[in-house]
């Protein structure tokens, strides 16, 4: 009987090292980020849609103004692209990217597909995911000094919040 507890205290104790193991190293690490400019008037249908969804209190993503007045002249999108790697044993969930604004944005949004607002985002275990940050802020963007951003990468494990931060350039 004495064997018999020794033995499942020792279980005990391997099983708590591994869960902690598995949770302390589930970490996502962004491994690059680019960036596209284009103006907001050569995605015209897109920037007519968050334009009416801003207008109906409806936006699926983050405002940083109430309204989109103007027309799609005075846009541009930035579409930061994040290879996000997990070398973890769990899947990171809910991955989402916000980045800090700077003067002129009017909204962001994290995807999976550059063309799909706010779809879901997951980090597979002992993998690799690439997800988008669009950012739609005032015309002019194609400056340097005006595309630098830092960028919070928030995601769960196991129902906890954790994050990292990352920048561009």
């Amino acid at each position: 009987m004495k064997y018999a507890a020794v033995f499942l205290a020792i279980l005990t104790g391997l099983a708590l090292i591994f869960g902690i193991y598995v949770y302390a190293g589930a970490r996502i690490q962004v491994t690059s980020v680019t960036l596209e400019v284009t103006p907001a008037f050569e995605k015209q249908g897109e920037f007519g849609t968050l334009q009416t969804a801003m207008d109906q209190n409806a936006l699926m993503g983050t405002p940083y103004r109430e309204d989109l007045p103007g027309s799609s002249m005075d846009y541009s999108f930035l579409v930061f692209a994040f290879r996000l790697k997990n070398r973890g044993l769990i899947d990171a969930e809910m991955t989402e990217i916000q980045p800090v604004p700077a003067e002129g944005d009017v909204l962001s949004y994290t995807t999976l597909d550059p063309l799909q607002v706010n779809a879901g985002v997951t980090v597979p275990r002992r993998g690799e995911n690439d997800a988008w940050c669009v950012v739609l802020t005032g015309a002019g963007a194609e400056d340097p000094a005006l595309t630098r951003r830092t960028f919070r990468v928030t995601y769960y494990i196991w129902g906890m919040p954790r994050s990292v931060e990352a920048s561009y350039p």
